[in-house]
């Protein structure tokens, strides 16, 4: 509901596989429940959670499922208790082989971070009994993302594997891709609202009150970062914004940064508002760029266009109705979510998404929904 109202028509599910079912029954149950109750439309990634599940990655692309995420940075307490099992090399390999003969748009997504160091590191801050904002960057610094990314791309070359990087953070992540691309790689850079907003090194009051509602992987950066990621917008090397939404409330973040669950909140409907606000209306993007990034990007790479990412007949009639010059103060009430705080809290952005159009029908006008549970579809993909 919360993103529908802010411009978001489509989404894009990570639903978690850790094998041991039926694919069939496990999209299916999936499908069901999403549509019994979604005001969006959505597509799925399946997000590997388990070894177990890399083999017979084969059998999703015939149920319209054809992206996987590999999460390559947990280890340790907190992979356990967000009930995820290790993926190795050997383990990515064997997805990437697999992804490789598929075809048809078959991509492999990556959480790129080095989950050894990031353990490794993480047990040794843990050990000084620290507990501040700023431990979380430090026990997960940008080289563990940027080595995951190399690694990944070099496993991607040999394979012949498309790959796709969600929420990237460093700035080393853009030179990255132009090296792959300049080498004939298929390489894909994501970047999220929160990426191109926040840093470690000047933590927002929230953080400093509640240091575990800034705990995210991988982490905030710095402002080099995020320069950076806005630079590589504009020159079309970051080719998509996500969200890496997780809505939570502020008990369930609890009080312990190495056991607490992961995510900055739900950031999917800070999408929009973050590249009017901070990037048309302070010269860092066109409106032209916007509609690129977060219309026809994502919906050409996730093999749904031209029935998304396009005005053409034939198409779904999805279009998001923007004030420029709206001036909006954020607060968690505005934002309509389970989530009880926003990063963006008490910020005032300009540029604002003021009625969402969805199959030609207007669903969400001046932040209300109209449209009706059990409206939203999934859109399988050959």
């Amino acid at each position: 509901t919360s993103s529908l109202a802010s411009g978001v028509t489509t989404i894009g599910l990570f639903v978690n596989w850790r094998g041991g079912e039926e694919p069939q029954t496990f999209i299916q149950r999936n499908v069901s429940r999403w549509e019994a109750n979604a005001v969006t439309d959505v597509f799925f990634h399946l997000s590997i959670r388990d070894p177990a599940g890399i083999g017979g990655l084969e059998r999703f692309p015939p149920l319209g499922v054809n992206t996987f995420k590999f999460l390559l940075g947990y280890r340790g307490v907190q992979a356990r208790a967000a009930g995820i099992n290790c993926i190795d090399d050997a383990d990515l390999f064997a997805g990437f082989e697999q992804i490789a003969k598929m075809g048809g748009g078959a991509r492999a997504m990556v959480h790129a971070e080095n989950g050894d160091i990031a353990g490794f590191l993480g047990d040794r801050f843990r050990a000084t009994g620290r507990n501040d904002f700023q431990v979380w960057n430090e026990s997960r610094p940008g080289f563990v993302e940027a080595e995951a990314m190399r690694r990944s791309v070099y496993l991607a070359k040999v394979l012949g594997c498309p790959v796709y990087f969600p929420h990237t953070t460093i700035a080393e992540g853009v030179e990255i891709a132009i090296d792959a691309r300049a080498h004939g790689q298929d390489v894909v850079v994501e970047t999220c609202p929160q990426y191109l907003t926040h840093t470690s090194e000047e933590p927002i009051p929230l953080f400093r009150q509640q240091p575990t509602l800034g705990n995210v992987n991988p982490p905030l950066r710095y402002w080099r970062d995020v320069e950076a990621l806005w630079s590589g917008l504009r020159s079309r090397v970051v080719q998509t914004v996500g969200s890496d939404c997780a809505s939570t409330t502020r008990q369930e973040k609890g009080s312990d940064m190495w056991k607490t669950v992961m995510g900055l909140g739900n950031t999917s409907n800070m999408i929009l508002p973050v590249l009017l606000s901070e990037g048309v209306n302070k010269g860092r993007l066109t409106m032209p760029e916007v509609v690129e990034i977060a219309c026809h990007n994502p919906a050409r790479i996730f093999n749904l266009h031209p029935r998304k990412g396009e005005v053409t007949v034939g198409a779904d009639a999805d279009l998001v109705i923007v004030d420029l010059n709206r001036k909006v103060l954020i607060t968690p009430s505005l934002l309509q979510s389970r989530c009880d705080w926003t990063i963006y809290d008490g910020w005032e952005m300009r540029g604002w998404p003021v009625a969402t159009i969805k199959q030609g029908e207007v669903v969400a006008q001046e932040g209300r929904v109209l449209a009706k549970p059990g409206t939203g579809r999934f859109l399988p993909r050959n």
